[in-house]
């Protein structure tokens, strides 16, 4: 959950009310059928020592498999509403990948840039021995809608690609591109 977790207020803030945001199965959740409706449901971040601990537990004891659907917090209206852009490239790895995707299925705001990573693979890290740990994949990520962007990204709406020869001459055409778009909204 990592990066998910804590990327879960910014989609929250994307959107006035409760939206589905995506999901993630472990294998053996993924073969024995995992239906998104029935999984285990994160839909408000702890606030608190006590709900953090409570969040701990129900995770890491009574929830030990990975697989979760995650729901936005319902944070209300904003006045950015509508006017979001989201800049993204080749760099743009794991939880952003998830807002990218998230703000883009549900036409959130407008993604702007070149192609995400596609590496979003949920892992966790195992204590092999002689002060050695092993991090390993153990849940995939898909939108609400099933899209699995493990090894394809996340296509933007307005692709742009950026040169570093532009960079280093301080053109930012990404930027630039992002700053019309607003402009424009």
């Amino acid at each position: 959950m990592g990066g998910g977790i804590g990327s879960l207020r910014l989609m929250s803030y994307l959107c006035p009310g409760r939206l589905p945001v995506g999901y993630s199965l472990t294998r053996r959740k993924h073969e024995s059928g995992g239906n998104k409706s029935e999984l285990t449901r994160i839909d408000k971040l702890p606030a608190g020592t006590a709900a953090t601990m409570w969040m701990f537990v129900k995770f890491r004891l009574i929830h030990r498999d990975r697989s979760v659907a995650m729901f936005t917090e319902s944070l209300g209206p904003q006045p950015f509403h509508g006017r979001v852009v989201i800049l993204v490239n080749e760099h743009t790895k794991s939880a952003a990948e998830m807002v990218a995707s998230f703000a883009r299925e549900n036409r959130l705001a407008t993604v702007i840039g070149a192609k995400t990573a596609g590496e979003v693979l949920g892992g966790a890290t195992f204590d092999v021995g002689h002060g050695y740990k092993l991090r390993i994949p153990v849940a995939g990520w898909y939108s609400w809608e099933g899209t699995c962007i493990e090894g394809i990204g996340v296509t933007p709406d307005v692709l742009v690609r950026q040169s570093a020869e532009g960079l280093a001459a301080g053109r930012d055409i990404q930027l630039a591109a992002a700053v019309c778009a607003t402009s424009s909204m």
